[in-house]
């Protein structure tokens, strides 16, 4: 893996962490973009959206027709290393690989 890592660019890097961004958006809320799409096509006045902050938690409360369709929360923590954990990791180990990196040694009186 080190050998795949030395080999990458830093525009592949990137590349790498945008994918997980996608990723990440897609898996783990795509629930929620669901529930807020729902909501916000219904007719006028039967969906709502709300966002809130209070105590390091994102909450998001989703209604449709004065039902609860979707309900969630996320403490600050949590979420920043969903977000910025793995790419930091790649983005050390990759460093550290490219550190590594066979430098020719200098002769002596050449």
């Amino acid at each position: 893996m080190l050998k795949f890592l030395r080999s990458m660019s830093a525009g592949k890097l990137f590349a790498s962490w945008v994918g997980y961004w996608i990723l990440l958006i897609a898996v783990g809320f795509s629930p929620a973009l669901v529930a807020i799409w729902r909501a916000t096509q219904a007719a006028h006045d039967q969906g709502s959206v709300s966002v809130s902050f209070g105590n390091g938690v994102f909450s998001l409360n989703v209604l449709e027709k004065g039902a609860t369709i979707y309900a969630g929360s996320i403490h600050v923590l949590p979420l920043a290393l969903l977000v910025a954990g793995p790419p930091l990791a790649l983005w050390l180990v990759w460093l550290m690989s490219r550190s590594k990196r066979d430098v020719p040694q200098a002769t002596v009186g050449g």
